[in-house]
């Protein structure tokens, strides 16, 4: 983070009344669910050699059954196309398999590890039948690249779709049956908090930080986001396009957040802007012209792959990252979201009211400049 934000390295304001200032931000989050929350899959493999996969966790945009969908073809080894997850459609509480919740960063963690055990559990049932098949002990079968093969004898092979429904010789004889693989996962050693706040609560903890370049305009208190990094330890990128995806939008969907985005009431309790146009969400001239993301891989040891959750994540540093960089532009500090330019100047005005004089003496300096050169 440190060394792609360069934090002590800060370029001249685009105009005197403006001060610019970087800051970081680090945090630790991991899924908030109580010790149970499991997860189930089922993985059925077609006589195409396609294979439908079917799980509890829906799509919301997040990418996780395209990472779930990954992890299928790679332990396949067959082409990602052949894959076939939940249909891509709606996931239904009364066909689909059991996911806690879609919730809390967990979906890919918790359902990759019962996926994986599907696949496994698939893969078991495909042995048996080809080890009858190839007359080899069922500790010599593998089931890789598409194909089932002897490790002894890898000449004798077939391609898995051959086993899609057991094996049928060319008499009719057909031995084993159709291979549906079954999976289940359940957080293990997690425990409620106890009366004195102890407990292990959690299953993995994702790290990670936002750092942030912005210009402080002195005289209307807005502030303008230059330059964005996001650095997440994510354990193994999945799919490392939809991981950056992710913190490129979560770091959107926190600048939302920190400067624009808030829902305002009257004395009664009534919303009175519940509608796009009072409701501010950045617009393109809002956005940061700059957003670095960068993943780091530590393998999480019992995670999908070495995956670990990285949803959430990636929009809960932004504003303290903000605070962070005005704190150290103005010295004024400001924890009350969003941090709008009313709310701000009005802050550098009670706490460092000369910034603000100086800024419009800067001004109005540099308009007589412009009216003595006309």
């Amino acid at each position: 983070m440190a060394q792609a934000l360069e934090p002590d390295h800060v370029d001249k304001p685009s105009e005197p009344w403006k001060i610019r200032a970087k800051g970081i931000a680090l945090l630790a989050k991991a899924p908030s669910q109580p010790p149970n929350a499991g997860s189930s899959a089922v993985v059925k493999l077609n006589e195409d050699g396609t294979i439908d996969v079917f799980t509890g966790t829906g799509s919301m945009g997040q990418g996780t059954p395209t990472s779930l969908a990954i992890i299928v073809a790679e332990e396949f080894g067959i082409p990602l196309e052949k894959v076939k997850i939940n249909q891509l459609e709606m996931v239904s509480t009364d066909t689909n398999p059991y996911t806690w919740q879609t919730v809390g960063s967990r979906g890919l963690f918790s359902d990759g590890i019962a996926l994986l055990r599907a696949i496994e559990d698939a893969k078991d049932q495909i042995k048996d039948t080809a080890s009858r098949v190839f007359k080899v002990p069922i500790d010599d079968v593998e089931v890789s690249g598409g194909y089932v093969f002897s490790k002894s004898h890898p000449w004798i092979r077939k391609e898995i779709k051959e086993f899609a429904m057991g094996y049928t010789y060319p008499d009719g004889t057909t031995v084993g049956s159709p291979v549906i693989g079954r999976g289940s996962y359940a957080p293990v050693l997690n425990t409620f908090l106890d009366a004195s706040g102890h407990g292990s609560n959690t299953v993995f903890h994702t790290y990670g930080g936002t750092g942030v370049e912005l210009e402080i305009d002195l005289l209307t208190g807005k502030v303008k986001v230059l330059r964005a990094i996001q650095v997440y330890d994510v354990g193994k990128a999945i799919d490392p396009l939809l991981v950056k995806g992710q913190m490129d939008g979560g770091f959107i969907m926190g600048l939302g957040s920190a400067l624009y985005e808030e829902l305002k009431f009257d004395e009664d309790g009534r919303v009175i802007n519940p509608n796009l146009i009072n409701y501010y969400v950045p617009h393109f001239e809002d956005m940061t012209a700059s957003i670095e993301s960068y993943i780091i891989e530590t393998p999480q040891k019992d995670g999908p792959l070495g995956a670990r959750g990285v949803g959430e994540h990636v929009m809960i540093g932004v504003a303290p990252a903000i605070a962070n960089a005005i704190l150290r532009a103005t010295g004024v500090k400001i924890n009350q979201l969003p941090i709008t330019a009313e709310k701000l100047w009005k802050a550098i005005k009670e706490q460092k009211p000369e910034l603000i004089e100086k800024a419009q003496k800067l001004f109005f300096e540099e308009g007589i400049k412009e009216v003595q050169q006309v």
